[in-house]
């Protein structure tokens, strides 16, 4: 999507989307997208093993699917993600100035689209919505941190069951936020039901 497509969503929506909750202006951008044939990013979770030595990737979570790319060796530690977690034009719709567009501010980073993420690397894949199965996010357990007062939870958890492959991936609390967030981004932008356990 270009700066000039989000102001053509904003003139279109901003009667309708104005006096809405942020979760219910994303709804509306996302079903704007749908409608005129317009795949985008809207939420990046970031997935890592180990403490970054593991299996490290990112879910892009589309319009219409869920992508899987693997992190190149510098952003496994470098890992700056989107603010939020969520993609610049539907964050733009959470902030208080969301009718007014600084072009600068979102070009670069907007110009990122499902197909420029998923050719970055022959090993990253995408699953459809239409192909899940069942969803689950799964709070993580609180550990002992050492040198530092009291218990806290280092990673959730999200796992994907289709017909025919289960995908288990640990989502950081450092990049990604508390589990509750995760859950309320994760339930607005899927179109199927969430199971959150925790």
């Amino acid at each position: 999507m270009t700066p000039i497509e989000f102001e053509q969503f904003l003139k279109f929506s901003k009667d309708t989307i104005s006096d809405k909750s942020n979760p219910e202006k994303i709804r509306a951008f996302i079903e704007w997208c749908k409608k005129n044939n317009m795949e985008e990013i809207i939420l990046r979770l970031s997935s890592e093993d180990k403490g970054g030595w593991g299996k490290n990737c990112f879910l892009d979570f589309t319009t219409t699917r869920i992508i899987v790319s693997k992190k190149n060796f510098i952003r496994k530690f470098a890992d700056l993600g989107y603010i939020a977690g969520i993609a610049p034009y539907p964050y733009k719709l959470t902030t208080k100035k969301w009718s007014v567009l600084n072009q600068s501010d979102t070009k670069k980073q907007a110009l990122i689209v499902p197909e420029d993420v998923l050719t970055r690397s022959f090993s990253n894949f995408y699953i459809w919505y239409s192909d899940i199965k069942e969803f689950v996010v799964r709070k993580g357990r609180e550990t002992t941190v050492r040198n530092m007062v009291g218990t806290m939870i280092k990673a959730n958890f999200l796992t994907i069951k289709t017909s025919n492959k289960t995908y288990n991936f640990a989502i950081p609390v450092s990049k990604n936020g508390s589990f509750d967030e995760m859950r309320l981004w994760l339930s607005v932008v899927l179109p199927l039901n969430l199971t959150a356990l925790g």
